[in-house]
């Protein structure tokens, strides 16, 4: 067959594939847009109960909590061990440890007036695994200057099954975050 012949047969069966792949796209962005519009988190086979993503999304806001009262007891109970991995800007933290002691104590020691929430967490549950977007505001006093920024998110759970007595079952621990951050604008919503 020749090459003009071959690229016709099949642009032709293009043409007939086409619009079916098309229908299909627009049925499934339509579901999709529809469950997202009633606030409904993401379908998933075998996807755990509201209470799974309600208690991640708990997980989260105590994960603020504890970094606004600098609690580093908490956070090393809702932080994944040495298998946490933080991404802020183009900077990498691996590990809880690495983290603490080389990111987050340095940073808490020159903040004062600190303030940490996050807002509009969408939760996601697949089985022991989940992740969540969210907004956050973060305000500080920093070396005499005001830092007032607002931000975006993403943070990857896992659910921790208990290894010895008086674990928690099934707790949720941040096993990943990736933040970046920007100077809030006048029209950016207030501090929740």
């Amino acid at each position: 067959m020749s090459t003009s012949r071959a690229l016709s047969a099949l642009f032709n069966r293009a043409l007939r594939v086409l619009p079916h792949t098309v229908a299909t796209a627009l049925l499934v962005l339509a579901s999709v847009s529809d469950a997202h519009a009633q606030g409904m988190t993401h379908p998933m086979p075998g996807a755990a109960s509201p209470v799974s993503a309600r208690a991640v999304e708990a997980t989260i806001r105590a994960l603020f909590a504890a970094a606004e009262r600098n609690d580093y007891a908490a956070l090393d109970t809702l932080y994944a061990g040495d298998s946490l991995t933080v991404i802020e800007g183009a900077g990498i933290n691996r590990g809880w440890s690495d983290y603490r002691d080389h990111h987050l104590m340095p940073e808490m020691k020159e903040m004062k007036n600190f303030r940490y929430r996050p807002s509009e967490i969408m939760v996601h549950v697949a089985g022991d695994m989940a992740w969540a977007e969210f907004r956050y505001a973060l305000q500080a006093d920093v070396k005499g200057r005001a830092v007032d920024v607002v931000g975006r998110g993403t943070a990857i759970l896992m659910q921790k099954m208990p290894k010895r007595a008086g674990d928690t079952a099934g707790q949720w621990v941040v096993r990943h975050t990736q933040t970046s951050a920007r100077p809030r604008r006048p029209a950016d919503p207030a501090m929740p």
